[in-house]
């Protein structure tokens, strides 16, 4: 019976009293992949079926773009917001072609999960460990445990007790181990994924151990110092406007204007919804192209995590949807 009273209801509003509300809002631009400029060219990237980018990472030395993807493989029970999924480390040469394919079956989802290059090796930071690739060959090179706040060496045993027991073991646990390290040190996850401790043993093992709080991050770095992984210095943004700027050299994306799309059922509330126009300048030219969230789609196209747009400068890479494309 509510369901039924809150259609008329809804039925009610839309025919007399919501003449402002838009089921088919305009806004002049094409919706992203498409654009406005012939000239420059939309390549999606091949990926293997049902697969979809989490994150991507162009190389400092601009010769190679290293993407991250997934696919679900099985799905948690409702209170848990990850799954086993299975990954992919794809390794594209800066012309598009795939030169690598890395396979890494059964794995714990990581939202986010983290790309960055340290020395001539590939970070890949997901939620059960942290794995090392040689850049070249994407071969393995070393893999170091992440204890988080539910997974940690102790004597107890964690499957029995509850979050709230587990993190009162946790601490102690983790000052036990550090009392047997010779070096400790902060890191600084990119893209806002917090910070984390790296230390190595005195046997020269390296072990991830997060940190719980803005007193546990303050209290360690002065104490230890912080690392951060390289990045670009990344987006600029206008407070007065509300606008967004990504240069990379002679590239640069901008968002132009944020543009009202009235409002949509979203059950059993109607929430606003907008568009970003955009403005990509690649190779002296000039793509104009829209995103928005209505029907579930996602407000902003998604860039590399070390925040590099090309790599010859006469190219750029955006991901959007899950779909990685290069525009040149």
């Amino acid at each position: 019976m509510k369901h039924f009273i809150f259609f008329i209801m809804s039925l009610l509003s839309l025919l007399f009293g919501c003449g402002k509300r838009t089921d088919k809002p305009q806004q002049n631009l094409p919706w992203f992949p498409e654009i406005d400029n012939l000239a420059v060219k939309v390549q999606e990237m091949p990926l293997d079926s049902d697969y979809v980018v989490e994150t991507f990472l162009v190389s400092r030395e601009r010769k190679e773009i290293f993407v991250l993807t997934y696919k679900l493989v099985e799905e948690r029970s409702p209170e848990h917001l990850t799954g086993l999924v299975n990954y992919q480390l794809l390794c594209f040469n800066a012309d598009g072609t795939l030169r690598i394919r890395k396979e890494l079956p059964h794995i714990e989802m990581s939202v986010p999960a983290h790309l960055w290059i340290e020395h001539y090796n590939l970070v890949l930071f997901l939620n059960d460990k942290v794995r090392l690739y040689n850049v070249e060959s994407l071969e393995l090179t070393e893999e170091i445990p992440y204890y988080s706040e539910n997974a940690f060496p102790t004597s107890a045993n964690l499957d029995e007790l509850v979050p709230e027991e587990q993190m009162e073991l946790y601490p102690p646990a983790r000052a036990e181990h550090l009392k047997n390290c010779s070096s400790i040190r902060v890191l600084n996850l990119p893209k806002a994924g917090g910070c984390v401790l790296l230390v190595k043993d005195n046997h020269k093992l390296r072990s991830i151990w997060p940190l719980i709080d803005s007193s546990d991050v303050d209290q360690f770095s002065r104490e230890y110092g912080m690392i951060e992984p390289p990045l670009n210095p990344g987006w600029s943004y206008d407070p007065k406007t509300g606008l967004f700027q990504l240069k990379d050299h002679e590239v640069f994306l901008e968002t132009a204007a944020k543009v009202s799309m009235g409002t949509q059922l979203v059950y059993p509330n109607y929430k606003e919804r907008s568009a970003f126009q955009y403005r990509l300048l690649v190779n002296a030219k000039t793509a104009r192209f829209a995103t928005t969230d209505r029907s579930g789609k996602p407000l902003y196209v998604q860039t590399s995590q070390n925040e590099y747009l090309s790599t010859a400068g006469k190219e750029a890479w955006i991901a959007y949807r899950g779909i990685l494309y290069r525009l040149e």
